[in-house]
């Protein structure tokens, strides 16, 4: 029998091959020869769907550093991964498409795709509304600090760029990846109300500022079906137009949700709602509500217990239902981005189950027996229970922890 020289191999098979990998295995797959390693990064042969990974934040007294850890749900391991300087002492906003948005230390906004380590630079900061300067060290030339105004005040005042970093963004999307179409937008909702940059241009535009002196308004953003839906924090839904910014009108896509919308904190008896996401999942627009369960003033552990509930947007008549399944999808839910993946694509995952990157953990939640010991849990929405997906000892610091797709074109 002739020996094979898998050197050779015909360059659609090994395409073939390739875009079947998770990244792992993809790096070790481009590591073989010059051959294999020329099909890599081919964009004939795009990847199929990835499980994401979650970004873990940085230890305290870390935070300087260009490595990141990395969980990987697929194999259960940690990696340590270096990434660009612009890392140090960043936080990052948002998750679309395999970029993270990234607020670097002097409060600069930039797109970085951690795997590939490129870097797309957005607009200055000097251009968002309501900042009205920006002021130098005279030494070094880097910003000191920058002059805004208060909303709501009307007032001027001074915010060095760390103090600045902490409000100044709470989510930012993407609405396209920048590798695969560039008519991309970046949008942001945080401290200027809400901004938008258009690719390649060099200044961010104001889309609304009216309510931003309450942050629960904006509860959270997303793009669904061509428009920029905004969440705030009693359920309802504004739509915006992004194709036709210049409208600056919202519509109401979608009403409150009754029976749920208490006015927070108000508990709903004495279960309230901490939080609420929205994730595209098949086409349909999905609500999800985090519940706690009050302690009824008791300290310093205020809470008891924590569950989940997952409504449907029906356009046709206009309302939400509550609904106990996720067919084949699961969700991966996090303070900066939603994910919704086919369950039958990872089968290492729990089906019909919600995986969160938020923190759940031991006494504060101490009564619960689902989440006492957890850090990382899912919500299995069949048997309404939390369970483990990870045993990985973390602090209670911020940055939030953030899922990510793997995308190394």
């Amino acid at each position: 029998m002739a020996l094979v020289n898998w050197s050779e191999l015909p360059k659609d098979l090994l395409g073939s091959v390739r875009r079947r990998l998770h990244l792992v295995d993809n790096i070790h797959f481009g590591a073989v020869c010059h051959s294999w390693y020329s099909v890599a990064p081919d964009k004939s042969y795009p990847p199929l769907p990835q499980l994401p990974w979650l970004m873990l934040p940085a230890k305290v007294g870390q935070e300087g550093k260009e490595t990141r850890k990395f969980f990987n749900l697929l194999d259960k391991k940690v990696y340590q991964i270096k990434l660009p300087k612009e890392i140090r002492h960043s936080r990052c906003v948002g998750s679309s498409f395999g970029w993270l948005t990234i607020v670097d230390r002097f409060c600069r906004v930039l797109l970085m795709n951690p795997f590939s380590g490129a870097i797309i630079h957005l607009p200055p900061t000097e251009t968002f509304p309501g900042i009205l300067g920006v002021i130098r060290s005279e030494s070094s030339g880097e910003i000191d600090h920058y002059k805004i105004r208060r909303y709501g005040l009307d007032r001027e005042c001074s915010r060095s760029p760390g103090r600045l970093r902490v409000a100044f963004i709470s989510k930012a999307i993407v609405t396209a990846d920048p590798l695969v179409d560039n008519n991309y937008m970046v949008i942001a909702a945080g401290f200027s109300g809400l901004v938008f940059c258009k690719a390649g241009s060099d200044s961010w535009t104001q889309l609304d500022r009216t309510r931003t002196n309450s942050m629960k308004y904006c509860e959270d953003i997303i793009y669904f079906n061509g428009s920029l839906l905004v969440l705030d924090a009693h359920g309802s839904i504004e739509a915006w137009d992004v194709h036709d910014l210049s409208l600056r009108q919202p519509t109401v896509a979608a009403p409150p949700l009754k029976g749920f919308s208490v006015d927070l904190p108000r508990p709903y008896g004495n279960w309230f709602i901490k939080k609420r996401y929205l994730v595209e999942s098949s086409g349909d627009l999905l609500q999800i509500l985090l519940w706690f369960q009050d302690r009824l003033g008791s300290e310093p552990n205020p809470y008891i217990s924590a569950s989940c509930s997952v409504c449907r947007f029906v356009p046709s008549r206009k309302t939400w239902i509550e609904i106990t399944s996720l067919n084949d999808r699961l969700l991966f839910l996090g303070s900066n981005c939603a994910i919704s993946l086919s369950a039958e694509d990872f089968p290492e995952c729990k089906k019909n189950s919600i995986y969160f990157a938020e923190y759940f953990w031991k006494g504060w939640l101490e009564d619960d027996p689902n989440v006492a010991d957890h850090n990382l849990v899912a919500f299995d929405l069949e048997d309404r229970r939390f369970f483990k997906y990870s045993s990985i000892a973390l602090q209670r610091i911020r940055p939030p922890l953030v899922w990510l797709v793997p995308s190394y074109m």
